[in-house]
């Protein structure tokens, strides 16, 4: 009589290697999808985001006889006013105010938002606020520290909210190609009265008309092809590492402006920024943090679009006032060889 071999039922080892291998093999599929539908959705909320912060801006012109909140606005009092009738201490902006108060002389979002979303009156708060609770879904990456140098008196406040809470990296940057001037100019204040105040940049690709300002009428005749603000980060450096300057009266970029990215030497967007030397890669990586290297984009009617790297470095209409006349100085070369195309047989290139 034959005796029949049995069997339990269990898995070889060949079996076993076979299904694992078979796992791996589906994680290794899904987690790039998986992957790719997280940024996705970062991408789509930080629209949304940017659509509600553009909505509060146009509220706020509409409010304001057509005037945005800028730097030459609202902001103008802090940032431009020394010396000048009308002109305002920036050290009034530190400590306890208000939630509309501006927690820097640039700081264009808590004027025409505070109120609305409740910020905090303590300016510390507000900033990590707008950084945090504001800020886009993709900026995930926290500041290594408050940048030290001409510290304010509130500078403890932000010290402390960095180590314990912490605060993200800056997520918006308005252009200042959209909203500073290029020559002295006497500015009308918004509560009465007047000042004169002056900037200038020559290194700028294209000179704004002397009547250019902040106003509606003023930025072209289609608003929906120009740039409100837009994602950006800056400022990644060699020495500190990530982080964001409290100074009340900061430089002419901060935490809330930059040059754009048709300017080559652009800190949050350029190839080759002006403080290469202090600068890291990832200043370029912080910004464009969308899938297909992409920036998100707030027009001035309020609607949101992508732009990737090669478009925003491309195309320089959308980043400047109409009737600009473009000189292409410290452009980036697609810029260069766009407007060139656009100029034609003319005798300059203009900004439509």
């Amino acid at each position: 009589m034959l005796l029949k071999r049995s069997r339990n039922g269990g898995f070889t080892l060949i079996e076993l290697l076979v299904v694992i291998a078979i796992i791996a093999l589906l994680i290794g599929i899904l987690l790039p999808a998986l992957g790719q539908a997280r940024n996705t959705a970062r991408s789509i909320v930080c629209r949304g985001n940017m659509r509600s912060i553009g909505q509060f801006q146009s509220i706020y012109a509409l409010d304001n006889d057509g005037y945005f909140s800028s730097a030459t606005t609202n902001l103008a009092p802090y940032k431009w006013g020394e010396n000048s009738p009308g002109s305002k201490d920036p050290e009034e902006l530190i400590h306890n105010t208000t939630s509309t108060t501006p927690t820097t002389s640039l700081d264009w979002m808590s004027p025409i938002m505070g109120d609305q979303v409740q910020l905090s009156p303590n300016r510390a708060q507000r900033t990590a606020q707008l950084f945090n609770d504001w800020g886009c879904a993709a900026a995930t990456v926290y500041n290594d520290q408050v940048y030290p140098v001409g510290a304010p008196d509130d500078f403890d406040e932000f010290d402390l909210l960095a180590q314990t809470e912490g605060i993200r990296q800056v997520s918006y940057l308005a252009p200042t190609s959209m909203y500073y001037l290029h020559s002295s100019k006497t500015f009308e204040l918004l509560g009465g009265g007047s000042f004169r105040f002056n900037w200038t940049d020559r290194s700028d690709p294209a000179e704004r008309s002397r009547q250019f300002f902040a106003r509606e009428d003023r930025f072209g005749v289609s608003l929906s092809g120009k740039v409100m603000f837009a994602d950006g980060t800056r400022f990644m450096s060699r020495d500190i590492g990530l982080d964001f300057d409290p100074d009340p009266n900061p430089g002419s970029f901060s935490s809330f402006y930059s040059n754009n990215p048709t300017v080559d030497g652009s800190t949050a967007y350029g190839r080759n920024p002006f403080t290469s030397s202090v600068l890291t890669p990832d200043n370029q990586l912080l910004s464009y943090r969308h899938p297909t290297d992409a920036i998100n984009v707030t027009y001035m009617d309020g609607h949101v679009e992508g732009m990737n790297q090669e478009e925003s470095y491309t195309n320089p209409n959308p980043w400047w006032p109409s009737g600009s006349v473009w000189n292409g100085t410290n452009a980036t070369e697609e810029a260069k060889a766009f407007m060139e195309r656009q100029k034609g047989s003319k005798d300059e290139a203009t900004i439509f």
